[in-house]
């Protein structure tokens, strides 16, 4: 992806930013009235946006306490965002060693001030569709020393990929870490047909210089290879986190979408 893809930056108040909307509709306040005004265009069309966000990150969370509970004491996630709210430095136990990464350099500058002399924790500007700018960094090896056997966040960003860049990352991943190693992620599993609002969000994130690219469960399925499905599967994200929610429900309703999924991925 080129300079030509990299989205607006955070600190550009002159036009909406998808991370600041995500921001806002979570209810954080690193956001501009441009972003609350796109906002409120997503809600429009999706009035469930806020509780399907937070399913997000709650997935991201669950899958880093499940991992930690299980050895898994170095973690790299990728497209983090602002790492607050449950983010995996705060759900792991003390020690977990973090780096975060994210596209846009004054997001990691933000993040900077937020980790501020945490030992644990780095935060690195990265492309999530170029990985090997950061596994090829000195910074790995810096936190973890020479232990790959670590886990991979890939969380709410897989649909603002397209395929080869999603192939491109799993394949990169897959042969840079050790042969333990794990990946977890969420994406949405559209349906067969789009719906008129489903289309209108679509253009709304395509104005903003990240388009949304829609595909099947099993299309995604073909897209991780080499890696495996780990159990317990690909479940909706309602399921990991064991909430009754009508998310899905009005997924299907709103944009003949099936519901956003979480899986965990071993090699």
């Amino acid at each position: 992806m080129g300079e030509s893809d990299n989205f607006p930056s955070i600190s550009d108040a002159d036009k909406p930013n998808a991370g600041r909307i995500y921001d806002y509709i979570l209810g954080g306040n690193h956001n501009f009235e441009i972003d609350r005004m796109a906002a409120q265009k997503v809600l429009e069309l999706a009035p469930f946006a806020p509780q399907l966000f937070r399913l997000i990150r709650w997935f991201l969370g669950e899958a880093a306490v499940r991992l930690s509970s299980q050895g898994y004491k170095y973690f790299i996630d990728f497209a983090s965002g602002l790492p607050t709210m449950d983010h995996i430095h705060q759900v792991t136990p003390e020690g977990t060693k973090v780096i975060y990464s994210d596209i846009d350099p004054v997001v990691v500058a933000y993040a900077h001030d937020i980790i501020k002399d945490n030992p644990y924790v780095q935060y690195v500007h990265c492309n999530a569709g170029t990985p090997e700018e950061l596994l090829e960094s000195d910074m790995p090896e810096k936190l973890f020393g020479s232990d790959r056997n670590v886990a991979v966040g890939f969380n709410g960003i897989a649909y603002f990929l397209p395929d080869d860049r999603i192939a491109h990352f799993m394949k990169t991943l897959y042969g840079w870490t050790g042969d333990n190693a794990r990946l977890f992620l969420c994406d949405g599993d559209a349906g067969q047909s789009i719906s008129e609002d489903a289309k209108k969000l679509t253009d709304i994130y395509n104005k903003l210089n990240q388009p949304i690219y829609p595909r099947s469960k099993k299309r995604m399925l073909e897209l991780i290879k080499p890696w495996k499905v780990d159990d317990p599967g690909m479940m909706l994200l309602e399921d990991w986190v064991d909430i009754e929610t009508k998310v899905t429900e009005k997924m299907k309703d709103t944009w003949h979408a099936q519901g956003t999924y979480g899986v965990i991925l071993k090699k």
